[in-house]
């Protein structure tokens, strides 16, 4: 056998053993999906039916490799001044993770990380998503949400309870 003949096998060899790592590294997705951002689980009009104001988009923005972040906002309502930020950390953002690579360990750290702020301990939230958590921090709200594609993290000032699980559920829905 000569020499190039080798040499070819060995680029084969490399570039499959090469694909293997990347593959390994990158949770798949099916064929022509693309994985979910803030901007494609929580449109404005959803976020207007489920907390009952008419939030203004405050845009959206790519923090890193699939992590985004989506924010609204409602002046003058009922209760003055209010807002809603979605973060959400699709499988290779929390595959990058250096404290927690792992989905329900990243889903962990989020609410760790907020219950150190918190005036209380979460409360789970049954029946949205993989599972999900209420975290009573002050003057903020924050639920945490695990779905089978990422985690989001929704933070909001002057809403209600039921205002920001409400947003929880549609974030969760599939």
């Amino acid at each position: 056998m000569t020499a190039s003949r080798l040499t070819g096998r060995g680029t084969v060899w490399c570039a499959a053993a090469l694909a293997m790592l990347v593959f390994a590294r990158f949770p798949a997705v099916a064929h022509g999906e693309t994985p979910p951002t803030c901007m494609t689980l929580l449109t404005t009009e959803t976020v207007k039916k489920t907390v009952g104001l008419a939030m203004e988009d405050m845009g959206h923005e790519v923090r890193g490799e699939g992590e985004t972040e989506c924010a609204w906002m409602a002046r003058g309502g009922p209760g003055g001044f209010s807002s809603l930020a979605v973060q959400f950390y699709d499988l290779r953002a929390i595959a990058d993770s250096p404290n927690a690579p792992q989905l329900a360990g990243f889903f962990d750290a989020v609410v760790s990380s907020a219950e150190a702020v918190a005036t209380g301990k979460h409360e789970a939230l049954s029946g949205i998503g993989q599972r999900a958590a209420f975290v009573p921090t002050d003057p903020q709200m924050l639920v945490v949400v695990q779905r089978s594609d990422g985690v989001a993290r929704i933070v909001a000032n002057n809403l209600t309870k039921d205002q920001v699980t409400a947003v929880a559920r549609a974030v969760a829905a599939p």
